[in-house]
């Protein structure tokens, strides 16, 4: 296809060659067929897709046709070589830099590629993204050109002039430090300054404000998805049916459940400790000890409670004795959640009434400063501990027939 085009190119042109044309990065075709099938000469040889003997296609190019000969070098990846046709024998920076923007976007495209690879393969931490990041930026398809504007022309004041309009042009895409080390060492930063310098620390500066809003954003959506995963948890925990933990023992329908009382310190209480209200369900063989808790003391300042657990520290009776408990993980503040703590019953050998001292222990959680957030909602919570004694729960043997 490549030689049909080229064909077709040349029969249109005849005799009628231009070469100032040419090297001034014209076409110097004559004809509207002639532009056609040269523009689509050019976008076969621009294609990565293409299959194409570029070897021998190089040889096969007449040495007119400039802009072809850099494409088929770039396929061969003979950057610099291709950079000068299109700076120097072409005199167009213009040229030039379209060329590095087309290999900056499949570069851009195979760096994305790898990462998807590497996240697909669970690969992805922060150490290959940087090593990632670190390689293609060793690949940055600007400073090729930045070599060959300084090393290429004769006029060296020109050519550090060029390679510093490449460095204003392409400021957000290119290696800047490493720019700046290939320019020569007698350069003024006032030269640098107005048009690279001033501009980058300006897009930085943006950027660093773009991602702190950015970043701000996520943590507000991830608090929001936290709380409202925890809303889900605490209501789905305030059913006896639907604790999964519960559900496992196979208690079936309660025999009774009595009416809910409020549990109180047996000495004085801290000044964090929430509002807590018991509720016992009986069955044949367990009893189960719900207790709502709900933090509404303002001396916890607004944070969250975790890791509440109701905990029935003794029993009068070796024929009652706890087996499991259900702690809360995380309570927000002016939240209401359920603790269980099961007990293991034998109703047929209980002397008398069983005496259950009970604890209930919780941390109030360290917040983010920043956000005002807690810091692990509940898994491994950092904070201090309380652990307050209650006033005892009786039971009665009674309790464990249906009245």
């Amino acid at each position: 296809l490549c030689y049909l085009l080229l064909e077709g190119v040349i029969s249109e042109r005849g005799d009628q060659v231009n070469p100032q044309a040419d090297a001034g990065g014209q076409d110097g075709d004559t004809t509207s067929l002639g532009r056609i099938y040269r523009q689509k000469l050019r976008r076969f040889l621009r294609w990565p897709r293409a299959k194409i003997r570029s070897e021998r296609l190089l040889t096969s190019l007449p040495k007119a046709f400039k802009q072809e000969q850099a494409l088929v070098l770039g396929r061969l990846g003979r950057h610099e070589e291709a950079l000068k046709i299109l700076y120097c024998d072409c005199k167009s920076m213009n040229l030039a830099l379209e060329y590095c923007d087309m290999l900056h976007e499949r570069r851009e495209i195979r760096k994305e590629k790898e990462r998807a690879r590497l996240a697909a393969s669970g690969m992805l931490d922060d150490r290959t993204t940087e090593e990632l990041d670190q390689r293609f930026e060793r690949e940055n398809a600007y400073l090729p050109l930045v070599r060959v504007a300084l090393e290429s022309d004769v006029d060296k004041k020109r050519g550090t002039a060029s390679a510093i309009q490449i460095l204003a042009l392409r400021r957000g895409e290119i290696d800047r430090a490493a720019a700046l080390r290939l320019l020569p060492n007698n350069v003024p930063v006032s030269a640098v300054a107005r048009p690279f310098l001033i501009p980058a620390l300006v897009d930085s500066e943006s950027q660093a404000r773009r991602l702190k809003v950015v970043s701000s954003l996520l943590r507000a959506r991830h608090t929001a998805l936290k709380q409202q995963l925890t809303e889900a948890q605490l209501k789905a925990q305030a059913n006896l049916h639907v604790v999964q933990q519960l559900k496992s023992l196979n208690f079936g329908e309660p025999l009774h459940s009595t009416k809910p009382f409020k549990a109180r310190p047996s000495s004085s209480a801290s000044s964090t400790f929430p509002d807590v209200v018991i509720v016992k369900h009986f069955f044949p063989r367990h009893v189960v000890i719900q207790a709502k808790v709900s933090n509404n003391s303002y001396a916890v300042d607004g944070r969250a409670l975790g890791n509440i657990a109701f905990v029935v520290a003794e029993s009068s009776e070796e024929a009652i004795q706890p087996s499991t408990q259900v702690p809360i993980k995380v309570l927000p503040f002016k939240a209401t959640g359920s603790a269980w703590c099961v007990l293991v019953a034998a109703p047929n050998r209980m002397e008398g009434t069983a005496i259950l001292t009970c604890e209930l222990r919780y941390t109030v959680m360290g917040v983010d400063a920043t956000s005002g957030t807690p810091l692990s909602f509940g898994q491994g919570a950092s904070g201090r501990t309380f652990v307050e004694e209650l006033q005892d729960i009786e039971v009665f043997a009674s309790h464990f027939s249906r009245t």
